[in-house]
């Protein structure tokens, strides 16, 4: 939707379209009168995420024409693993307030977000949910076991890398190679 100079979002809008193309033009379509604020549907938010150790913060944006005041906007989060119909709904947000998912500590693998945007002007107003954004989360402290056994893991590591090399080495030597004892000794 296009702003107006002096627009009154209180008073009802029309619009007029008209297909063109090089060779022909279609006659003008007129739309039935509009409301700004109660017959325009809303879109899904648009969202965006941070992960730290133990919670998931979500926020949501909206794209609305600079004219329009900032309407009553909530939006509500499904949080779900990826492959289960098990959806988290977690409960209608005020427009610039995050919501925050707290982290199992087993949760790990795909996860998935997806969310709508509720218009609580009079009556509340609920868009389609937003297509889902899919990420990769792995389970807190996971790091921590890796730093833990990668010290254990090293030496054996290092001797399977550096065994046959050496073994290598020593075996064409001469340096290194075992000498035999003569049986008797010659004065």
């Amino acid at each position: 939707m296009m702003c107006l100079e002096k627009q009154d979002l209180c008073n009802k809008f029309k619009g007029r379209v008209q297909a063109v193309s090089p060779s022909a033009r279609s006659p003008w379509v007129e739309s039935k009168s509009m409301d700004y604020f109660f017959e325009v549907e809303p879109a899904p938010p648009v969202l965006a995420f941070t992960q730290t150790e133990e919670i998931l913060i979500v926020n949501a944006t909206y794209q609305l024409p600079h004219c329009v005041p900032q309407p009553d906007l909530n939006y509500e989060v499904d949080f779900w693993k990826e492959g289960t119909k098990n959806k988290t709904q977690f409960p209608a947000t005020p427009h610039g307030q995050p919501v925050q998912i707290p982290l199992q500590p087993d949760t790990s693998g795909h996860h998935c977000l997806s969310a709508r945007t509720i218009y609580t002007f009079g009556n509340p107003k609920y868009s389609k949910f937003s297509e889902p954004t899919c990420f990769f989360l792995e389970a807190p402290g996971s790091n921590w076991a890796l730093l833990f056994l990668l010290p254990l893991l090293l030496p054996l590591l290092l001797t399977v890398a550096l065994g046959p090399v050496m073994w290598k080495t020593f075996r064409g030597n001469p340096w290194l190679q075992q000498t035999k004892m003569p049986q008797a000794l010659v004065w």
